[in-house]
């Protein structure tokens, strides 16, 4: 076959170098990625299981829906991505994460790799480098509080449009983020291995309305009527305001406040964290305010009743808002 390759003109037929050379060499091997639960450690299985704060991870990896790529190339990050892709498309996944066990031996690939050190910004740095493959944004400003989202077209699980939902956001995991004499303390972001979580709440929780509505009337939102709607969509959301005051709660329970203060407020509206949402990364930690589900829904839902009452096409831009300072210095940042 490659005899009458070198038959063909290459200027008419560009690509037969690249087939020939395809043809020629041992295959490229592949990514490891699946199901996390196929896919991690037991110890890592062990962690999910019992020590993960967020509950709404819990349930969905439970489900079997949490997508996980383990990257020991750097070539992995973009091949596990597409295929992440593909199973959010396929409704197989809601949520992806990027298992890194060496990030610095992954980063010696790039131009400039990471001297290997020890602490939380050495390997925040590492992680930032290998992930912003996936991104026009510079590795330096991921650690400086930038973000990393992304836009994904996806047919919306409760009113079957296909729209954008521009809150996929991603957020590092290293280890040491728990230990109290580290400068950039906060156990909400530390893990046993450094890992990278992209998920999006809005299409969490248009997944999580559509589960509801297969448990409760068997059948998809768009068959059931405007008052089982409206009943639904108000069940659906006071369960998700539930399960993220249970993941609060849990968070509470890890930290030490007068380190990391951590809190639902009184209202039941708000909580505070140590860290910005969304925000890949942070060199500099202060308390920040964050929405609860029960202000965001609200806004979802009336997307929603906007399509099924009026026909107008569901579009989330102004759904997600980001948390805001809350004016205060950080307890540990203050210290160090």
């Amino acid at each position: 076959m490659l005899e009458n390759l070198d038959r063909v003109s290459g200027a008419h037929y560009p690509n037969v170098a690249l087939l020939a050379d395809a043809i020629a060499r041992p295959s490229a091997p592949r990514v490891h990625c699946g199901q996390i639960m196929d896919i991690v450690s037991e110890e890592l299985k062990t962690w999910f299981t019992e020590r993960l704060g967020c509950m709404a991870a819990r349930r969905e990896i439970a489900a079997g829906r949490y997508f996980a790529i383990n990257v020991v190339r750097l070539g992995d990050v973009t091949a596990g991505w597409h295929r992440f892709i593909g199973a959010l498309e396929r409704r197989e996944t809601v949520a992806c994460l990027f298992v890194i066990a060496d990030p610095f031996a992954v980063a010696s690939k790039l131009p400039e790799p990471v001297v290997q050190s020890e602490g939380v910004a050495p390997a925040l740095a590492a992680v930032a480098e290998i992930m912003s493959t996936l991104s026009d944004e510079p590795a330096a400003s991921l650690v400086n509080g930038g973000c990393l989202s992304f836009a994904i077209s996806l047919p919306c699980p409760v009113t079957g449009c296909r729209t954008a939902f521009l809150d996929f956001d991603a957020v590092a995991f290293v280890p040491g983020a728990d230990d109290q004499h580290e400068p950039l303390y906060d156990p909400l972001m530390s893990a046993p291995l450094p890992m990278v979580n992209i998920s999006s709440d809005i299409y969490g929780f248009a997944m999580f309305t559509r589960d509801f509505c297969l448990k409760r009337h068997d059948c998809e939102v768009n068959y059931l009527t405007k008052r089982e709607r409206k009943m639904l969509f108000a069940q659906a959301s006071a369960a998700w305001q539930r399960i993220a005051e249970r993941t609060i709660s849990n968070y509470a329970e890890m930290v030490d406040q007068q380190l990391c203060p951590t809190f639902l407020t009184a209202d039941r509206r708000s909580w505070v964290a140590n860290h910005r949402d969304p925000a890949f990364a942070e060199l500099e930690k202060k308390p920040y305010l964050h929405e609860m589900p029960v202000q965001y829904t609200e806004r979802v839902v009336q997307i929603w009743e906007g399509y099924f009452n009026h026909g107008i096409w569901p579009r989330y831009k102004e759904a997600a808002r980001p948390g805001e300072s809350s004016h205060g210095a950080c307890p540990v940042g203050h210290r160090v």
